[in-house]
């Protein structure tokens, strides 16, 4: 899950939920979290991990096992609106175009860092966030760039220094 405070002091949790898909749940009241909304989407197997854009009128999911099972071609993010969390829409996906398995991604201003284990960390600008677009990669795992679950675990982009570490 990612929780996030709204400007108006709401608690959401955008909760990713493997074969059940997204939640959304305002977790406000500690006593009495109130689910907003449940989302599923084409060829869902296990819904891993998202991040919010800065902004969250976007969210972007990783399906841990579509590329593993074969329902992918390639690593695919979806991008959901969700400027209206009772009814998050998908409006797109994106991918690196290789078949690799995705796993945590994180948006830090426009760019969002995705580590996609056998292809590394791949660097989508999303300017439009609606159709990010491949800017930088590092591959940690030159062997290949199969599904599976070798090399690039998670990526992390906070440090004050810049520095990006996988």
């Amino acid at each position: 899950a990612q929780i996030v405070t709204y400007p108006d002091n709401r608690e959401i949790a955008y909760c990713f939920g493997g074969e059940n898909g997204l939640y959304i749940v305002d977790v406000s009241n500690k006593n009495n979290m109130v689910q907003l909304s449940r989302t599923r989407y084409s060829n869902l197997v296990y819904c891993h991990q998202g991040w919010a854009s800065e902004d969250l009128n976007y969210l972007y999911v990783d399906d841990e096992l579509d590329e593993y099972y074969g329902l992918e071609p390639t690593t695919r993010t979806i991008v959901f609106d969700i400027s209206d969390l009772n009814n998050p829409v998908l409006v797109n996906d994106f991918t690196s175009g290789l078949p690799s398995t995705d796993h945590n991604l994180y948006v830090k201003g426009n760019l969002i860092f995705e580590s996609n284990y056998t292809s590394g960390v791949r660097v989508f600008d999303a300017t439009d966030p609606v159709n990010p677009v491949e800017i930088a990669w590092f591959d940690s795992y030159p062997e290949n760039n199969y599904t599976g679950f070798e090399g690039a675990w998670s990526v992390y982009p906070y440090f004050p220094s810049g520095t990006l570490i996988l």
